[in-house]
């Protein structure tokens, strides 16, 4: 069991209460069960009940009782289930900014490459919360999308939208990329793809719509943008490349994706009208290193 879980049981066991992660990592932190690792201790301590929950179900020593509160699941409690009807998702705060700060990350459209701290810089000081609802009804508001490219040596993992999304525009389209709108509390460490500490909120954002045995190795790509359709107009994609250590997975929110599958970049091309805009935005930066990897040997 790691640092923070071991803490969180013995808090838990002492204070015979449910919890949420900033109380326990402060209680863990005063009786010395664990050291403040890093800025923000309270979203690892999150991050990894999460994950134990998330990867060993019944079998994990905790269980959510309420919306971000942690309890033992000796205690017996009903466990929390965060509701994921469309409803529920339109109820959710994202993470958005001013449309007029979008030309300080993009001039043009296409998958851009940028410094990450440099991005995470500008975005954690322009950013504010809002409800999905609302912010899909305004223009003049940016939704930051997190986007991941999972793969396997040189095949992509592709999939098939279903009519269970609540964008409407994506049903029937096949895409390259995973990931989905960003909640306020996941936002910085997000940022932090190289603090090992952090990296269990990253996994999580992936793992909602796919799951794994283990921790992948991911690294930053840079910003998605196209204005070439209402609705992508007023997103902007935080890219990452995810590389899977083999191809062992299983689709994390059933019924919303179907046909999941291992395809090389040329098989792609041949079918690239079957995908909407963004993943024939990253598809075509993928036929260009392909061709110019193969024209440097």
């Amino acid at each position: 069991m790691s640092n923070f879980l071991d803490a969180a049981y013995k808090i838990l066991k002492r204070e015979k209460k449910p919890l949420n992660p900033d109380d326990l990592t402060r209680k863990a932190i005063e009786h010395g069960l664990l050291a403040s690792i890093g800025k923000t201790p309270h979203h690892s301590m999150r991050a990894r009940l999460s994950e134990d929950i998330l990867k060993n179900k019944e079998k994990s020593l905790f269980k959510r009782t309420d919306a971000g509160t942690f309890a033992l699941r000796e205690w017996g409690q009903r466990e929390f289930h965060a509701p994921r009807h469309k409803k529920a998702l339109f109820d959710e705060d994202i993470v958005v900014f001013n449309k007029s700060f979008l030309k300080e990350f993009i001039s043009t459209n296409g998958l851009i490459h940028f410094n990450l701290e440099e991005v995470a810089k500008k975005v954690l000081h322009i950013w504010h919360p809002i409800k999905r609802r609302i912010a899909e009804e305004d223009e003049n508001i940016i939704q930051l999308i997190s986007v991941f490219i999972v793969r396997y040596g040189n095949k992509y993992l592709t999939f098939k939208r279903t009519k269970r999304l609540p964008e409407s525009r994506l049903h029937g389209f096949y895409s390259i990329g995973f990931g989905g709108h960003i909640s306020p509390e996941d936002l910085k460490p997000l940022f932090n793809v190289f603090d090992p500490n952090d990296q269990p909120f990253i996994i999580r954002e992936l793992t909602e719509e796919l799951k794994l045995n283990y921790n992948p190795f991911i690294k930053f790509r840079g910003l998605l943008y196209d204005d070439s359709m209402p609705v992508s107009k007023i997103h902007l994609g935080i890219v990452y490349d995810v590389f899977l250590n083999n191809m062992d997975f299983e689709i994390g929110e059933k019924g919303f994706f179907m046909d999941p599958k291992f395809e090389d970049i040329k098989t792609i091309e041949k079918r690239i009208k079957d995908f909407e805009n963004w993943s024939q935005i990253i598809i075509g930066e993928e036929l260009k290193r392909y061709e110019f990897k193969n024209d440097n040997r």
